[in-house]
């Protein structure tokens, strides 16, 4: 009969943490990027127009926020993708994306921030191991999952003069940006100078970054050029 004892359990919790964590670093520094929207997979058009246009007036609501908190913010991931195709949301997707800057948000009292979403029937919610606020409408018609908004924060390297990732599992990966492609590094250049705007939705102009496919080229290194092939789509 296998006894048990206090001792092997701790060995094999300890071996079970082990593996893991290998596992999730594995993943972290190998995995896909946080959005396939720009590479070479086949997307279905399954997103309703009304859908679509919540999610619009989602991300129009949370831009007036940030513009009244004099926040920087702009066009990227997938929500950029969709500005450079057709000037409008993507058809596949079921949110919205904003880069933001960590060094501009700690100048603003977090709970005060998250308090002025609240009072605009907004929630927002921040997940601490992808550097990520996720904000919901308290009023969405959806049926199924509402539309949301994701602010995505960037914290400036200047050191290696490039704007990388935060979230507490990226800190405990090595900091240098060809290390670990996770922590999505992009160069500080262009987010310098008078950002230029660019149509998005209806009647709607948003900040992108200088050179507009050029973030995407840091983000998407290895499928940033590739034709995205999609079903029940008419993107012209």
């Amino acid at each position: 009969m296998l006894r048990f004892s206090l001792y092997r359990m701790v060995v094999l919790l300890c071996v079970a943490i082990m593996l893991y964590t290998v596992y999730r670093w594995c993943r972290i520094l190998f995995g896909p990027g946080p959005e396939p929207d720009g590479r070479q997979f086949q997307h279905t058009c399954n997103m309703t127009e009304h859908y679509r246009h919540e999610l619009e007036r989602l991300f129009e609501r949370v831009h007036r926020l940030l513009e009244q908190h004099g926040l920087t913010h702009f066009l990227c991931y997938g929500t950029l993708w969709g500005q450079i195709r057709m000037a409008k949301m993507l058809p596949w997707r079921e949110k919205a994306e904003f880069c933001v800057l960590n060094e501009e948000l700690m100048r603003h009292e977090e709970a005060r921030f998250i308090r002025n979403f609240y009072a605009s029937e907004l929630r927002i919610h921040y997940l601490h191991s992808e550097g990520i606020y996720r904000i919901f409408a308290q009023e969405s018609t959806a049926q199924h999952a509402p539309p949301y908004v994701e602010l995505v924060v960037f914290q400036l390297d200047e050191v290696q003069g490039m704007y990388k990732r935060i979230g507490w599992k990226r800190r405990l990966l090595p900091p240098n940006c060809d290390w670990t492609p996770s922590l999505d590094c992009f160069p500080h250049n262009l987010l310098q100078g008078t950002l230029p705007k660019r149509p998005l939705g209806h009647q709607h102009h948003y900040t992108v970054p200088m050179g507009g496919i050029e973030l995407q080229k840091y983000h998407y290194p290895d499928s940033w050029w590739k034709e995205v092939k999609v079903r029940n789509c008419n993107l012209q």
